[in-house]
């Protein structure tokens, strides 16, 4: 900050020196000169606190992770609770458990939430400008955005009543409390998968799904209570393979923890700048 704040001090001085010449001749010109050199302070000073701003931010952020992750297939769907309903966007790749990303309402803004079960991460990121939050741990159970244990049943264990229908597989199941009405689609593994997976980072109890839901996937899901009121629904409203996977380079998106106290941060901070002038110490010797 030094080299920044020098340069101005030299320049008030010479100001001062002008301005008490300048009163012995004409108030008017020093009064402009006066000004000028108060407009030419306030301007480094919003400079010197960008740049300070800047730092800091540089230094509570870094990077989400190391690897380049890619998502092959996209759902949408619409999700209604308490009256409200959203469409949101879920990215997947069929047959594999890998990190999960998903718009919780589409039309809203590009802000995602991203979840990595290999390091128990979960942060909201906007991938357009490169940037997000680490959401602590018990905010993220709190909200439930950690998951559930949503599962399909086996066979035996299953509840499932099957529904007259002349097309479409429809299954129900009432547990005293609640009714569940669920259409199941054609047969198709990774619909299925998509589905499932998606259900299972709602933040909402988990659900025992008919064992069919392994290989048809569900169309739509109906939970009522004993009024008939809806108490959750959800339908598919596009789901596809894209033809150029959603890709994201996890060391590109730089997030902030808010559980790093800033002392932490500061002892960071001076070891990484003075292992830098280590080796910039080094080289010059070396040259």
């Amino acid at each position: 900050m030094q080299r920044f704040l020098a340069p101005v001090f030299f320049l008030c001085l010479a100001l001062t020196g002008s301005v008490s010449i300048g009163n012995s001749q004409n108030s008017a010109p020093a009064d402009s000169i006066q000004n000028a050199a108060e407009d030419s302070l306030r301007l480094h000073q919003k400079e010197v606190q960008a740049m300070l701003q800047e730092q800091f931010h540089e230094m509570t952020r870094f990077p989400l992770g190391t690897r380049i992750e890619s998502w092959s297939h996209l759902l949408d769907m619409e999700v209604t609770r308490g009256n409200v309903s959203r469409v949101q966007r879920f990215w997947f790749t069929p047959k594999e458990d890998r990190a999960m990303i998903w718009l919780p309402d589409s039309s809203r803004s590009d802000e995602c939430l991203f979840f990595d079960p290999e390091t128990d991460r979960l942060a909201s990121i906007f991938p357009s400008n490169l940037n997000g939050t680490l959401i602590p741990q018990a905010m993220a159970i709190k909200m439930g955005l950690k998951g559930n244990a949503t599962q399909t049943a086996s066979k035996r264990e299953s509840n499932w009543k099957t529904e007259p229908s002349d097309s479409l597989l429809i299954l129900s199941m009432n547990d005293g409390e609640t009714n569940i009405e669920v259409v199941l689609g054609k047969k198709s593994s990774w619909q299925a998968h998509g589905v499932t997976a998606w259900l299972s980072m709602q933040p909402v109890p988990g659900f025992s799904l008919p064992p069919q839901a392994s290989k048809q996937p569900i169309l739509s899901f109906e939970q009522t209570n004993r009024d008939g009121i809806v108490l959750y629904r959800f339908r598919v409203v596009n789901i596809e393979q894209l033809e150029n996977p959603f890709t994201l380079d996890l060391s590109s998106i730089r997030v902030d923890d808010p559980t790093r106290p800033l002392t932490v941060i500061a002892k960071e901070w001076a070891e990484k700048n003075k292992a830098n002038q280590q080796k910039e110490t080094q080289d010059k010797s070396e040259d």
